[in-house]
């Protein structure tokens, strides 16, 4: 690296830039969330989830997962985030968000200098996701959007189903069957957990 400073300089611009679209979903701009706090939360949870793949005999690298999860909306710091209810009732304007993402990207990898061509692979990847790795990043980013709203207090039946939805299609893609399996026992399991959207306190039962 020739410049690794001017590189953590520009990932340390991710504490400041809110995830802006869920202003479109009515969150109070005292509650957004940023994107180092989303893309910290997303690889924890895809972290889990490739532990819980490769527990029950999955063959899923991990590290990748991670890397993936690490970048993928990366490309949002310079613009482009945009609400998922918005996006499904305007596919064009999510087309243009995409298509500027794309083009961020581009110009984030320059900053990656000796390792542009490989930046640019792990961004390619993670927007198609067609690799086992790349759709458990994606599962894991539908998984933190809904505990996100959970943690807001403005979670919804419809987010669950939106969210379950999501997530089933992508847990359908993966061509590891041990895999596809844990991890749709764990879809199973969250889903019965959030209930209503309505949880009690973390510490309640030890009152």
């Amino acid at each position: 690296m020739k410049n690794p400073t001017t590189l953590f300089r520009l990932i340390e611009l991710t504490r400041s830039q809110p995830q802006y679209g869920y202003i479109l979903a009515e969150i109070p701009k005292a509650q957004l969330s940023d994107l180092a706090q989303h893309h910290y939360l997303v690889t924890f949870i895809a972290w889990q989830l490739a532990a819980a793949a490769n527990r029950a005999g999955g063959e899923i690298n991990t590290e990748k997962v991670l890397e993936y999860a690490l970048v993928h909306d990366l490309g949002e710091l310079f613009g482009g985030d945009i609400a998922m209810p918005y996006a499904q009732a305007n596919p064009p304007a999510r087309e243009a968000a995409k298509s500027f993402e794309r083009e961020n990207q581009k110009y984030i990898s320059r900053f990656f200098e000796d390792g542009q061509a490989e930046v640019q692979t792990l961004f390619t990847e993670v927007m198609q996701a067609t690799t086992n790795e790349a759709l458990i990043a994606k599962i894991a980013d539908y998984v933190e959007v809904t505990q996100y709203k959970l943690y807001v207090g403005r979670l919804t039946a419809g987010d669950i189903k939106m969210a379950r939805t999501k997530i089933e299609g992508n847990i359908n893609k993966l061509t590891d069957a041990k895999a596809q399996k844990a991890l749709k026992a764990f879809v199973r399991t969250w889903e019965k957990e959030l209930g209503n959207g309505k949880l009690p306190e973390l510490f309640e039962k030890s009152k």
